[in-house]
């Protein structure tokens, strides 16, 4: 691996496996056991390497557009969410976390998340019918993220301290169940 990549990977590694946003450049550097002025060399800032990864991480784990699941169920493109959510946390546990506060949530919130916005026209639909006991859709979205991305952060907390191994039948049987909180 070569130094820039190298820097990348530690960098990926401590903020969004690890959860240290304020990583400083000296402590990225020191991570990647190089100088700083490595990282001021292929990246010039921080803010620059930052912006670069999450690009990579865009293109390692792209969501779909709107027009490629608008067609499904509901309940299918809830499944599709919660399953690319898990995929890319399973890797990156703390890149929603980092996403979200550090107001990130623009141009990269736009590529890097499920278009759920898209949704609200049908969970209202839901809530007309009686099929989610949500009143509001907006408030449907919002604890539906909270549970997704907030569960890799917890489970690595649980598997710290437990050993506990998560299989993939796990995975399957916890899609299944957040689908029945939401829907009736």
């Amino acid at each position: 691996m070569n130094t820039e990549e190298k820097i990348k990977e530690i960098a990926k590694y401590l903020l969004f496996v690890k959860g240290r946003f304020y990583a400083t450049t000296q402590q990225i550097a020191q991570s990647a056991d190089m100088d700083r002025t490595a990282i001021h060399y292929y990246f010039r800032t921080k803010a620059n390497l930052v912006n670069i990864i999450i690009g990579e991480i865009i293109n390692e784990f792209p969501a779909p557009a709107w027009n490629d699941i608008k067609d499904l169920s509901l309940k299918e493109k809830l499944e599709r969410y919660i399953d690319f959510n898990t995929e890319k946390s399973k890797k990156y546990p703390y890149l929603d976390v980092y996403i979200i506060t550090q107001n990130e949530c623009s141009e990269f919130g736009q590529k890097l998340f499920f278009p759920l916005t898209e949704l609200i026209p049908e969970i209202s639909v839901c809530i007309r019918e009686g099929k989610t006991s949500y009143d509001n859709p907006v408030l449907f979205l919002v604890d539906l993220v909270s549970m997704v991305s907030g569960f890799h952060i917890s489970a690595d907390f649980f598997r710290k301290r437990s050993e506990i191994v998560l299989s993939s039948s796990f995975y399957h049987h916890r899609t299944e169940k957040i689908i029945n909180l939401f829907l009736k």
